[in-house]
């Protein structure tokens, strides 16, 4: 009973795992791409240009909504900690690329200082108050001390964000921008495109649903594999502890299932005691497979984050339900396997049995 505790139990727990990892990435792109990057697409210029070019391109056909942006390379350093990332400037109220904290509240960048991610935070060990240097790698070089005023919740990568007047200032370069983000209206996107192409000032272009699509085809195959892999030695797991369980309970229970029969009992009745036995070790097995599993996924989940991607720990009641249906469907089906051996139980052989 104990082993068929643990094997069920352990059989659900693996199950929880994979679906945890499809929630999990499910929500970082929602948030990712819905709630940060509300924009349908990026462009970058080939060199710094006058915040006036944002004028031009909102010109474009199918042009909504047009925000401009500087990204700097720099090194930003506190105290004996340090790393090498790009700030990026966007207006104060922007709309497109926005910052947001841990409780997904919008933060308004302030006039001066720098917001800068979670986890970029913890790296630098810096805290709100703060004072970052930041090592500009262009233009003049030039070194800045900026004041940490407030931390950002960001699932890929780290970031640090300014207002763009307040990066342009510590740059001391003027009014400049090196990109912009559109919302754009999808009707005309392919006259977009085309007009982009007649623009020779432009080095790149992001589509955003095109990424996201590659995102997630590459990240869906594998978890689907994983998913599949994980499916298939569950539902192992489970048909065997449940078969030789009740192997076992028929083989030393043959006498009293047969004295049963003899006394009048049908093979339904018969039966009914081996899955009553097998339901309630089940019903003891899955709440603690769930246990088990959500801590397993959490240690995973939590190992696996790096700078890159941190995959937030999401679990649902889908997640639970699956796991819990596929084991017991499983041991529903080596349970009846069992129980057709019993049509097969010789009566007079068991009852002449010595004890």
């Amino acid at each position: 009973a104990l082993f068929t505790v643990a094997g069920l139990g352990l059989a659900t727990a693996i199950l929880i795992i994979p679906n945890c990892f499809r929630d999990s990435v499910s929500e970082l792109l929602g948030f990712q791409w819905d709630i940060v990057q509300r924009q349908d697409m990026n462009l970058g210029l080939v060199e710094p240009a006058s915040v006036q070019v944002r004028d031009l391109l909102r010109q474009l056909p199918g042009v909504i909504a047009a925000e401009p942006f500087r990204g700097a390379a720099a090194r930003i350093r506190h105290g004996n900690h340090h790393r090498q990332i790009g700030i990026v400037g966007v207006p104060a109220d922007t709309q497109h690329s926005r910052v947001i904290d841990a409780k997904y509240r919008e933060i308004l960048l302030p006039r001066d200082g720098m917001v800068v991610s979670i986890k970029l935070a913890e790296v630098l060990d810096a805290k709100v108050g703060d004072e970052l240097t930041v090592e500009f790698l262009e233009g003049r070089r030039l070194v800045r001390s900026v004041p940490l005023v407030g931390v950002s919740e960001d699932l890929t990568g780290i970031a640090a964000h300014m207002d763009l007047q307040a990066l342009n200032r510590l740059l001391g370069e003027g009014d400049v921008i090196n990109g912009a983000s559109f919302t754009l209206d999808m009707a005309h996107r392919a006259e977009f495109l085309h007009a982009l192409k007649e623009i020779p000032r432009i080095s790149w272009v992001g589509i955003k649903e095109s990424l996201r699509d590659n995102f997630r085809k590459t990240t869906a195959a594998s978890i689907n594999l994983i998913q599949s892999i994980y499916l298939v030695f569950a539902v192992v797991v489970a048909i065997g502890v449940v078969y030789n369980n009740a192997r076992i309970s028929l083989a030393e229970r043959a006498r009293e299932l047969a004295t049963l029969r003899v006394i009048g009992f049908s093979e339904r009745e018969v039966g009914a005691v081996l899955i009553t036995e097998l339901t309630i070790l089940a019903l003891i097995a899955l709440p603690i497979g769930l246990l088990l599993g959500t801590g397993f996924a959490k240690g995973i989940v939590s190992a696996v984050n790096t700078e890159t991607v941190r995959l937030p720990v999401i679990f649902t009641l889908h997640n639970y339900a699956f796991a819990t249906m596929v084991v017991t469907v499983a041991s529903a089906i080596s349970a009846l396997v069992v129980l057709r051996r019993l049509k097969e139980l010789n009566l007079v052989s068991a009852l002449k049995a010595p004890e």
